[in-house]
């Protein structure tokens, strides 16, 4: 995380740096991210970067905290538990909202493609700890609606969970990698997958 130095910072003036990182990280993966672009694109001192941040996992790791923190505001109610919504509405408003929150915000989009495509990322402590928490995320999702009748008991909350994870991954990649991303097709195959969910295949 940022030292204090850098959340003291006026507000401006932290987003005027955050403008700088995310532009960098759309153009370079994390392997070759320069700090002296995001010094000269957010106008401040050497010296004064290195009193906000210790080094580049510090930052990076900073980078996707930000984000992450602006998904669950953009999601509002979604990520919470206790409201009250069946898990396949909520699993497909997720997806659709985080299909929608890249499309609205394309300079985070575009640093987001060059993420996925840092081998230090993929193999990263942060990466996995992600990808486990959004599953327990869907299983305690799960669980709520198991406990309601809604989804039968004998569901394997773990596996539904993994397995809805994998597929919004892998599908949701495969659009936002495609020079023209099309969400009438993300919403077709997220609204299919949900039919399949709950009428079954045989």
């Amino acid at each position: 995380m940022p030292s204090q130095t850098y959340f003291n910072l006026p507000k401006d003036k932290q987003e005027r740096i955050m403008d700088a990182i995310i532009k960098e990280m759309g153009i370079h993966a994390y392997e070759n991210v320069n700090i002296a672009n995001i010094i000269r694109d957010s106008k401040i001192s050497r010296g004064s970067f290195y009193q906000y941040f210790s080094d580049k996992d510090d930052l990076f790791n900073y980078f996707y905290q930000y984000i992450a923190q602006k998904k669950i505001a953009y999601f509002g109610q979604l990520y919470v538990v206790e409201h009250d919504m069946p898990f396949l509405d909520r699993f497909q408003q997720l997806y659709l909202s985080g299909f929608r929150f890249g499309s609205e915000n394309p300079k985070i989009l575009k640093a987001a493609k060059k993420i996925v495509t840092s081998e230090h990322f993929l193999n990263s402590k942060m990466m996995s700890q992600g990808t486990e928490q959004a599953i327990q995320l869907f299983i305690s999702f799960i669980k709520h609606d198991q406990a309601l009748g809604r989804i039968k008991a004998s569901v394997d909350a773990e596996l539904l969970a993994a397995f809805l994870m994998e597929f919004s991954s892998k599908v949701t990649l495969e659009e936002y990698f495609k020079d023209e991303a099309d969400f009438r097709q993300v919403e077709h195959k997220i609204h299919h997958l949900i039919e399949m969910l709950q009428k079954g295949i045989e």
